[in-house]
């Protein structure tokens, strides 16, 4: 069993990243002591040690001290070591002061306050600028700021701790990981024709957005058929999208906004006859149904109570989900899921681009920053979403080029390759170039 030392400051934020590396990453197993030094030092059973120097919280004595802006780093340093696994490592926190010999190592990052920066997410808390929506503005982030957000700079810092264990003669061994695929798919639109004013707002689609009128008539014969039964509603993917899943082995998670039409931004009744259909053959084929919380959901808690039980009134056992168009507030989104009983959010990932937000490819469990508490809940960090890979990358080449270089780094780190889909985003005019690349990506990535 591990030893590992700390210093008694900030004592919680330490816990939760030691037990998030050592137990929840590595499944090692270790006990926390306590001493005076400004490091954190690890104590392996034949008594060789590896010391990390404690560079950030040793600095402050509250919360409020280290939740400032002005403590978030303005521009990334790297090292470089004989452990690393990348040609260099990112330093958030710390130093590329290293020593090495048979008995001991020294490293002069500190990988437990950057894990923690990374993780925790604290940067959102304490940047107030927001986008339109409200939301952290990712473009931000210091990761984005640095452009490492291909990088999963956790997994990173837990590989090169692992090796220098394993230079000391670690006799434990690490859990054993699988990459892993998991396909999500934000329901926001359930039918693209459901109401005559559709197809009128469709035409005028095809005159002022895509200056096309020869798509007129195949608008207006499509709305015609679909309405006469002889086609699905454009909308209508969700055979096809299991299907796909199906035939790749996989299981596609569906996440339904259980809003009522009138409440904001809430396009179709979650408890009318066709959403209920879709949801129970979902659930009979084998796939998962998930919650996607309403776009004023995010930080209301007694509103998200309300649509989650509209959800379990169709089916009890909703465990996951995200939140629509990424509304995360720190740590409220957090807390509220947490308080519902939820085990999984997938809300955390980029609106405008692709990568690592969390720094990680591995589920783990939250942290609340102010209660300064471990929470049940995981999140399982999104790491593609097709509309942004589209805003982010213009043409279908390009497009496929990026998803499947970034299921490789997933794949190298054993992780989990979260990947959305919007089922409304394949039979349009817009997507339907892209259509086809569905299938061969989640071939590809699987």
């Amino acid at each position: 069993m591990l030893k590992i030392y700390i210093s008694e400051n900030f004592i919680q934020e330490k816990k939760y990243i030691i037990d998030t590396i050592f137990n929840d990453f590595l499944g090692l197993d270790y006990i926390i002591k306590y001493h005076n030094e400004a490091n954190y030092k690890i104590v392996l059973k034949n008594s060789k040690t590896v010391m990390f120097n404690d560079a950030f919280f040793s600095k402050f004595k509250t919360i409020k001290e280290y939740l400032r802006s002005k403590n978030i780093p303005e521009k990334l340093k790297y090292a470089k070591n004989k452990f690393i696994v990348e040609k260099d490592i990112p330093i958030i926190y710390g130093n590329d002061e290293f020593s090495t010999t048979e008995n001991e190592v020294f490293c002069g990052i500190d990988i437990f306050a950057s894990s923690f920066f990374m993780l925790s997410r604290w940067e959102e808390f304490v940047i107030k600028e927001k986008d339109k929506h409200n939301r952290f503005n990712e473009d931000l982030s210091f990761i984005k700021k640095n452009k490492i957000h291909f990088r999963p700079i956790v997994n990173e810092y837990v590989e090169m701790l692992w090796k220098i264990l394993k230079h000391l003669n670690i006799q434990q061994k690490r859990k054993q990981r699988k990459y892993k695929t998991i396909i999500t798919h934000d329901i926001d639109f359930i039918q693209k024709y459901d109401k005559f004013l559709k197809l009128i707002r469709a035409v005028g689609g095809d005159v002022i957005l895509r200056k096309n009128l020869f798509l007129i008539p195949k608008t207006i014969k499509n709305y015609i058929n679909i309405k006469k039964g002889k086609e699905k509603d454009l909308y209508d993917t969700f055979d096809f999208l299991m299907d796909i899943s199906e035939k790749n082995n996989l299981k596609s998670r569906f996440y339904f906004i259980p809003g009522i039409l009138g409440e904001y931004d809430v396009s179709y009744n979650i408890a009318n006859n066709f959403t209920c259909k879709t949801i129970n053959k979902i659930l009979e084929r084998g796939h998962i149904v998930g919650l996607h919380g309403t776009y004023e959901s995010y930080n209301l808690s007694k509103k998200f109570t309300l649509e989650l039980n509209r959800l379990q009134k169709i089916t009890p056992k909703i465990t996951e989900g995200r939140q629509h168009y990424l509304r995360f507030e720190n740590p409220t989104t957090w807390q509220i899921w947490e308080n519902n009983n939820l085990e999984i959010d997938s809300t955390i990932g980029f609106v405008n681009n692709i990568g690592f937000r969390a720094g990680t490819c591995y589920n783990y469990h939250v942290f609340n920053i102010l209660t300064r508490k471990k929470l049940d809940l995981i999140e399982q960090p999104l790491i593609a979403m097709e509309k942004a890979l589209k805003k982010a990358f213009l043409t279908p080449e390009l497009f496929y080029e990026k998803t499947i270089e970034l299921s490789k780094i997933v794949r190298k780190y054993k992780g989990n390759f979260v990947f959305l889909w919007h089922n409304n985003n394949l039979f349009t005019h817009e997507w339907l170039v892209y259509k086809s690349l569905y299938s061969k990506i989640i071939a590809k990535i699987n």
